[in-house]
């Protein structure tokens, strides 16, 4: 059995435009030739459009910069302009950030809310705080607006596969297994109540857990981006693992330009440049966190399907999201890779919603397709609403399997 657990698409976002360190490697990238889902290989040459005017202000003479580990993945933030108490004290306000979202939804602390709330196996009320209440509500809301493909409840079943806090397997679990944990896997397993300022929630079935691990980075982003508004910060970069903010100008005094990470070279190489011009981004990849079961031979993603309780098993490996919160595209991306691109892309489109989608062709090379409001951030050039970032990526891990390997499931 071989595993590796590194996190939601860590570095399916490769940020670029701060530190000039992966500039360069965002020049050749796809150019999707439609909006509304043609193709496109990650070897075309860089799109015109991208070469447009970027410029926005002076380059900054000053810049804050933290960065490091959280949740077991990698965060950074960059502060064009600097922060009022230097590096130090943006620290000190991120990990407030990190501490506050871990107390409340991290299943991986025993001491959290939501690990207190999974391990009272009753169906009694159960009292949550308002903020915990607030994301649950917000995860239903974006859950049932993609028909759940992404739900709270699929804990028990993230469990099951070996991505979730109780570890590691060696084997796939049985169908009988998989049939006995989706009878308490479902929006309609819990509830939640509100009573003047209390919040309550209620299982149906003891044995119901909530997983709100996919919105966790997206989470943290908000919170840091929210807490630099409030102190009336205009340029910055937030990103968490895979979801980020930006806001303004990068250190250069350019647009901020991220980098959907190109599936076939991960961690080294960009498939198509992204400048989210003050919105947020975050992408869902199924190929870097998986386990493989020798007697199968055969890759399994960490991407859960809620209704068939099994790993996905189609060609898409990776979707981007772009919306005003980083908690709605992570809570949508995930669903969205659930579904599979076409699906994605049909669901953007009817949605008036930015979504990317990258999958493996017959001919093992990746391919794009994307929604109509995604093509606005394809284009890089000065506009009155803006904002973007860059950073290293972690060095990839030589005993992954290619994408490919894992949209088909095979070694």
């Amino acid at each position: 059995m071989i595993k590796h657990k590194v996190g939601k698409s860590m570095v399916a976002l490769v940020v670029t435009g701060a530190l000039g360190l992966l500039l360069s490697a965002c020049g050749p990238a796809s150019s999707p030739s439609s909006s509304n889902g043609a193709s496109s290989s990650g070897t075309a040459t860089t799109n015109a459009a991208n070469k447009t005017n970027d410029v926005i202000t002076s380059k900054f003479k000053e810049v804050t910069r933290v960065e490091g580990k959280v949740f077991g993945t990698f965060y950074y933030i960059t502060v064009p302009g600097g922060y009022p108490g230097g590096t130090e004290t943006l620290q000190s306000d991120a990990n407030f950030v990190f501490s506050r979202v871990a107390s409340s939804i991290n299943t991986f602390d025993e001491s959290s809310e939501l690990s207190r709330f999974n391990d009272f196996h009753e169906t009694k009320p159960f009292l949550i705080s308002d903020y915990l209440a607030s994301i649950i509500e917000e995860m239903i809301l974006q859950s049932r607006r993609i028909d759940q493909a992404m739900d709270p409840t699929v804990g028990p079943l993230v469990n099951m596969w070996g991505f979730g806090h109780k570890g590691e397997i060696t084997k796939a679990p049985s169908d009988h297994e998989i049939e006995e944990a989706k009878s308490y896997v479902g929006l309609d397993m819990f509830s939640l109540r509100r009573a003047g300022n209390t919040a309550y929630l209620e299982k149906r079935d003891p044995r119901v857990e909530l997983d709100l691990s996919t919105i966790g980075e997206g989470l943290a982003a908000d919170e840091i981006a929210s807490l630099l508004d409030e102190k009336g910060i205009e340029n910055y970069m937030v990103a968490v693992a895979g979801a980020i903010r930006s806001k303004g100008a990068n250190p250069e005094g350019k647009l901020w330009k991220v980098g959907i990470e190109n599936p076939m070279n991960q961690g080294s190489s960009v498939f198509v440049p992204v400048c989210p011009q003050g919105m947020a981004i975050s992408t869902a990849g199924s190929y870097r966190n998986f386990f493989y079961d020798e007697q199968k031979d055969k890759f399994f993603s960490h991407i859960i399907d809620p209704k068939t309780g099994r790993p996905i098993d189609h060609r898409t490996v990776s979707v981007s999201v772009i919306a005003r919160q980083a908690l709605i595209t992570d809570a949508l991306d995930t669903g969205l890779l659930v579904l599979g691109a076409k699906a994605a892309v049909d669901w953007g489109n009817r949605n008036d919603t930015a979504v990317y989608a990258i999958e493996i062709n017959a001919d093992g090379k990746p391919i794009a397709t994307y929604s109509k409001s995604f093509a606005p951030y394809l284009t890089c050039k000065v506009d009155p609403n803006l904002a973007t970032p860059k950073l290293a990526v972690p060095a990839n891990i030589s005993t992954q399997p290619t994408a490919e390997q894992v949209a088909t499931g095979h070694n």
